[in-house]
Order: structure tokens, then C-alpha cells, then sequence
């Protein structure tokens, strides 16, 4: 499928609030009303895709070589991870996302296209680069035969902040040009891989684009990419763009450093997500808002739920949300993938069923 051949959906702009100090928040039906609207929303997905392999074993016995365990191999699953997962999620969720980035010419590729195929998404945006080595992340989860696993270590393969080539930036770059008619907005997903040129002048036409929405989610340089829509960092990533340390419980420090960030992006709207404390938004002309986290008594697994948390943000914008609005669907989604194992992804049925059991 040519991102061309996407129908045209909504391409309706932003909310533009009034400066306004105290809002209401939003009502069930609208929340549910959004969700409905996801179904066939395009969004072009810039970033770095990689590979999530999940191993499970069996503890058998403490090794004789060393003061290890010995596991006995159960089984290996693999998801789309990075941006891959970002595009997993917001394909779950009923949209029409268009992959823009680069991966390696290796068997990890393959197995990463493979997967996304299934899900039908179109993958005629990301780059065969044979130079690169397509990022693969293994977790080795280990338990008892009758116990739920849990992760005992991770091992990274691929090079990191590899930049590409002059003729794969070209081409990653006429990509992004080839998605703006059709698509709605543009999700930035940067793992600091090297796929994301904050300088590529075809990025830089959407961040122009006033009638545009582009969201960015970046693991180390979200200050790279002043004008974007919103941005999704976690407190990590506000601490290390601000410089300055945040205390769980010091929400007057963190108010100040979300307006701080937003200022610098010069964005409408910033969401933080802060784990089991919830989320923070910070939208021009309006107080902060703190949403508190859902279903935090049950989390299993973090693993890519930053992930979901930014599908789930820029597809209610895309929708007609508010940046609230956006911010509390987004909560319910973080919540329900944390109860999942490995890296997930979540339904519209899902989600309905959190906003109306949490109503």
C-alpha cells in the first residue's frame, strides 16, 4: 500500500482553547466518543525500529561453573519494538500508521517486517540499510514452572547513534514528504538510533505547518525539536532536558519544569508521565493538570507502555480531543499495558472498558 492510497481522513485542526484558568473534566460519552473516531485515522511514524525478543526459561538448578542458574529454554517471543511498537499500538487501536526510519539487511529485519505485515502496515517508508544492524533487545525472564516470569537481564545488540548514510537520510527523507497528504499528523519516535534527523528539511516543513500535528517521544533530545504540537517525555527525560533533579512528591518542581519544557519546545502542550504517580499536562493558557494513574496495584511490565502512552496521545488529538482529553485516554492505555507481559498493545475494547469501569 503507497501511503498515497490512504483515504483522506479528518484532517482537522487542533483544539485552540481560550486562556482560561480552571476546566472541567471531560465526560464518559466524550472519552468514549473519541475512542470511536481512532478507526482509520492516518499517522506517519518517524523513528527508530528495532526488535523485542523475549526469552523464557525454567530455573533447573544453580550451575557448577559458576554461581548462576541454569535455565531450561521454554520458548522465545518476539514484538516490534521502538517506533515498532508505537506503530503496533496505534494499529491495535484502529488507526492506519505509515513507518518512516531505516533497519538493517539482516535476519532481525526480517523477522521485524514480518510481524509488522501481519498487522498490515504498510512498511514501504522504512529503508533497507545495509551498513546498519537492526537493533534487537533481549530480555531473559526466568521463574519456577508454576510462577510468572520475571526479567532477570537484558541484552542490547546493534549499534546505537549509527548515522545513516547520505542516500538513506535522502530517502528517509522523500518518505516524509510522500506521507503529508495523506496522513493526519507525524509521531516523532526517537531511541537516539540515528534515524531521526531533527535537521532533515522535510521535517522541518511539518514543524512549520501550523494546520500540522506532530508529537514527539524522545529518549535524549527533545529539545531538538522546538515547534513540534506536544511532547511526551518521561521525568527522566524533563531531568535531563531541564537539568534539574525531581522528586516524586515536589509537584511544585515538577509544575515548574513542565513549563520550563514547554516554553523551550515552544509547543502547545507537554505530557509527563510519571510512573506510578500518574501524569502531568502542561498546555499554554492553562493551569497544570495531574492525571492519577490507573490500575498502578497491577502492573506486571513496563516494557514499551511509554510507547502506547504516545499512540494513544496523538490519536486522540487526530480525533478531536482536547489536550486532556488526549492526556487521560492516553493514562487508561499506559495502565492497561503495564498489566501486560512483554511489550503490548491495547484494543479500543479495552480502552472502553477502563473509561466506563472508571466513570
Amino acid at each position: 500500500m503507497d501511503p498515497r492510497d490512504l483515504p483522506m481522513i479528518r484532517r482537522d485542526p487542533l483544539p485552540s482553547h481560550p486562556v482560561r484558568l480552571e476546566r472541567r473534566r471531560p465526560h464518559r460519552r466524550r472519552l468514549l466518543d473519541l475512542i470511536e473516531r481512532f478507526q482509520g485515522v492516518g499517522i506517519a511514524v518517524l523513528g527508530d525500529f528495532m526488535l523485542d525478543e523475549f526469552v523464557y526459561g525454567e530455573i533447573a538448578r544453580v550451575s557448577r561453573e559458576a554461581p548462576v542458574l541454569i535455565l531450561e529454554h521454554r520458548e522465545s517471543r518476539f514484538a516490534p519494538g521502538g517506533a515498532g511498537n508505537t506503530v503496533a499500538n496505534l494499529r491495535a487501536l484502529g488507526a492506519l500508521p505509515f513507518p518512516i526510519g531505516r533497519i538493517g539487511r539482516d535476519e532481525p529485519a526480517e523477522r521485524l517486517l514480518e510481524l509488522l505485515d501481519r498487522q498490515r502496515v504498510d512498511c514501504s517508508g522504512i529503508v533497507r540499510d545495509a551498513a546498519y544492524v537492526t537493533p534487537v533487545k533481549t530480555r531473559i525472564l526466568a521463574g519456577s514452572p508454576h510462577t510468572a516470569k520475571q526479567q532477570v537481564v537484558r541484552i542490547d545488540h546493534g549499534t546505537s547513534a549509527a548515522p545513516p548514510s547520505a542516500p538513506v537520510r535522502s530517502r528517509i527523507s522523500r518518505c516524509l514528504a510522500r506521507a503529508r497528504p495523506s496522513a493526519s499528523g507525524l509521531l516523532i519516535a526517537d531511541y537516539g538510533y540515528g534515524s531521526v534527523d531533527s535537521s532533515d528539511p522535510q521535517l522541518r516543513r511539518w514543524l512549520s505547518d501550523d494546520g500540522a500535528s506532530v508529537n514527539v517521544d524522545s529518549r535524549f533530545r527533545v529539545l531538538d525539536f522546538p515547534g513540534v504540537t506536544a511532547a511526551t517525555p518521561n521525568i527522566a527525560e524533563v531531568e535531563a532536558a531541564i537539568g534539574v533533579s525531581l522528586p516524586d512528591e515536589d509537584l511544585r518542581a515538577i509544575e515548574r519544569a513542565g513549563a520550563k519544557l514547554l516554553e523551550k519546545l515552544r509547543a502547545r502542550a507537554v505530557l509527563v508521565t510519571r510512573g506510578s504517580q500518574g501524569m502531568s499536562v502542561f498546555e499554554k493558557g492553562h493551569r497544570p493538570e495531574h492525571v492519577p494513574a490507573y490500575g498502578t496495584d497491577e502492573v506486571a511490565d513496563v516494557t514499551g507502555a511509554g510507547d502506547t502512552v504516545a499512540a494513544t496521545f496523538i490519536l486522540g488529538l487526530l480525533s478531536g480531543g482536547s489536550f486532556l482529553e488526549a492526556a487521560i485516554l492516553s493514562n487508561y492505555a499506559g495502565g492497561i499495558a503495564v498489566t501486560k507481559r512483554g511489550t503490548a498493545t491495547v484494543s479500543p475494547a479495552e480502552l472502553t472498558a477502563a473509561v466506563e469501569k472508571d466513570a
